[in-house]
This record gives C-alpha cells, sequence and structure tokens, in this order.
C-alpha cells in the first residue's frame, strides 16, 4: 500500500468533509473531484481551517462512514456531528452487487463504524471498517455522481471510508515571571493502536497562528509516545492561541486489493490524546519555573512541578531528539 497516497487520500476525504462546517464546502468540494492536485488543495484548506476560527474557544467533533468512486465526492452514509465536542458516532452497514474483474457478478458488503469525542486538552478517536468480499471492475456503474448529485441503488463504490475526528481550540494567556526570549511548547501523548489496511491517525496543530504542525501515527501496532511542538513566543501580555485536531481513518480502496478478498482496518485512538503538558523555556533552551498560564476556557493545562524540571531537561533532549514529526508550512 502507497502511504504517501493514503495520507494524502485521507486528508482530502477528512478535511473536505471538515469544510462543510465551516461554509467552505463548494470552494473546496469543487477542487475534490480533480485526480491531479486535489490532495495539495485540501492540505491547504487544513491550514485555512487551523488559522479562520474567530472562537475563542471551542470543541467540536464528527463522525462518518462514507463510500465514493475515483473522480467524485462521497457519498455520506452515515454522520454524526457536534458542535460542542460530545461523543459522535456514525455506522454503516450495507452490500452491493456488480461485476467482479472477471465479470462475474458479486456481492461485497462494507461495515464501518466511527466514535469521537473532544475536551480541553483531550480527544478521543475510533475508526473501524471491513469489506468482505471485495471486487472492482471499472465497467460497473457509479454509485454517486456528484456532479448530479445522484445516487444509482444498482451501483458501485470503488472506495469505502471510515473518518472521524475531533477538535479543541483555546486562548492562553502566560503570566508570573517571563523573561526576553521566553518561548512555549507543548507535549503531547499519544496512545492508541492501528491494525489491519488503511488504518492511519494524526494531530495537527496551529499555535498563534504560525504554519501547522502535523503528526502521523501511520504504522501498524501499537503507538505509545510524545509529539512535542516547536516553540512559540510568549511575553505575558499577548494571548496565545492553540488549535489541536485530532482525526483517524479507515479506507479500503477496492482497486487495490484482489476480487474475493476480505479487508479489515482499525484505528483506536479511543484511549485518547492529550496534551500532556506545556513548558517554557528561555532564550538558551532552558526549562524555566515561576510562570503561570490560564485560559479562555477555563481549563487548568498541565504544566511542570519545579522538582520534575532537571528530570524533564534531560528527558526533553532524548524526546526531542527521536520525535518523528512531518511538517506543512
Amino acid at each position: 500500500m502507497n502511504l504517501k497516497l493514503e495520507l494524502l487520500r485521507y486528508f482530502c476525504a477528512v478535511f473536505c468533509k471538515l469544510n462543510l462546517l465551516f461554509m467552505l464546502e463548494a470552494k473546496i468540494m469543487k477542487n475534490y473531484t480533480k485526480i491531479s492536485g486535489k490532495y495539495c488543495l485540501c492540505l491547504i484548506a487544513t491550514s485555512a481551517l487551523l488559522s479562520s476560527s474567530a472562537f475563542a474557544q471551542r470543541r467540536f467533533t464528527a463522525s462518518y462512514s462514507l463510500a465514493n468512486n475515483i473522480g467524485f465526492n462521497n457519498k455520506i452514509l452515515d454522520e454524526d456531528i457536534s458542535n460542542t465536542g460530545d461523543a459522535t458516532h456514525s455506522s454503516a452497514d450495507i452490500s452491493f452487487t456488480g461485476m467482479n474483474r472477471n465479470g462475474f457478478q458479486q456481492t461485497m458488503r462494507f461495515v464501518g463504524e466511527t466514535s469521537n469525542s473532544a475536551e480541553y486538552g483531550r480527544l478521543r478517536c475510533f475508526s473501524s471498517g471491513t469489506v468482505t468480499n471485495l471486487f472492482n471492475n471499472p465497467l460497473n456503474p457509479i454509485y454517486y455522481n456528484s456532479n448530479t448529485d445522484v445516487t444509482n441503488p444498482n451501483g458501485v463504490p470503488d472506495t469505502f471510508s471510515s473518518l472521524g475526528f475531533s477538535y479543541f481550540e483555546d486562548v492562553l494567556q502566560f503570566g508570573g515571571v517571563l523573561g526576553d526570549g521566553y518561548r512555549a511548547r507543548y507535549i503531547f501523548r499519544v496512545d492508541g493502536t492501528n491494525s489491519g489496511n488503511g488504518a492511519l491517525a494524526n494531530l495537527v496543530t496551529s499555535i498563534a497562528n504560525n504554519p501547522d504542525e502535523v503528526f502521523f501515527a501511520a504504522n501498524t501496532g501499537f503507538t505509545s509516545e510524545n509529539w512535542v511542538t516547536q516553540t512559540y513566543a510568549i511575553n505575558g501580555i499577548t494571548p496565545q492561541s492553540i488549535r489541536v485536531q485530532f482525526s483517524n481513518q479507515v479506507v479500503v480502496d477496492t482497486f487495490e486489493y484482489p476480487d474475493g478478498s476480505t479487508i479489515t482496518g482499525r484505528s483506536d485512538f479511543s484511549s485518547t490524546l492529550t496534551l500532556a503538558r506545556i513548558e517554557v523555556v528561555n532564550a538558551n533552551n532552558e526549562l524555566q519555573t515561576g510562570w503561570t498560564v490560564s485560559s479562555a476556557s477555563g481549563t487548568n493545562y498541565p504544566v511542570p512541578e519545579p522538582a520534575t524540571m532537571s528530570v524533564l531537561t534531560l528527558g526533553m533532549l532524548g524526546i526531542l531528539s527521536k520525535r518523528k514529526k512531518t511538517k506543512i508550512s
């Protein structure tokens, strides 16, 4: 499986759908139908989303079960959206009959499920999907033509997806003992498991409207690690916005597997992604104490205790040297 294609397909599917909620559907979904170039447009949309919100604090969740054909938008089989970050859940159990590559009539079944929830500083995502007796034939009729908004009950999709994401944004005010050149960084703790095919999870952060930082849990197996952002200037006067979106997927492209296959994927990060702590360093990248932080949401985000500073200083050197991060500028 082409991991790069999976990542790009994921962004396109998730963030185009997220734009529905920010009234950007027309512009983004129009470009989604383009096979070449559509992925970059959706990555750009990601940055626009995280930097365009006017809320001081907000939580949001969405769950989708989707099907689509190459060159067309997703057909929403089931969806659940919460503008207050409450738990959302979507599910699908649907069968399609058509011709396989050898021209024989077959029936395949898609069962998908997605659950998500959002708290300030804590995000959860779970997605699963199974396609049984998979088949593909380009001669099968299109299931959903997004150009005409027509669904053909005798059509057959090329791709099935379970997609979910959770989100929070807040505004932080640093105070206390702060000096020139002081900067803050954010340490996120992620624990979860990808198994099977097409499973992926990712974190996108935007701090103080700076370019997004993107982290992936793309490998099969258990992930338990810290994702550490860059440092961002603080001065005790200017508030610092923080926007955090955690997402995951299971995507099954029928054209990538032999006819008759049963393909299953599961991305279980319901054990959460958490904002484990905030740290402040001086111009020499030395951890500092005596500072304070408050939030527009009233959330008390974790900060290191003074007694742990010396231990963290040594630990951060190891974490920063080993962290796995992909950045979009």
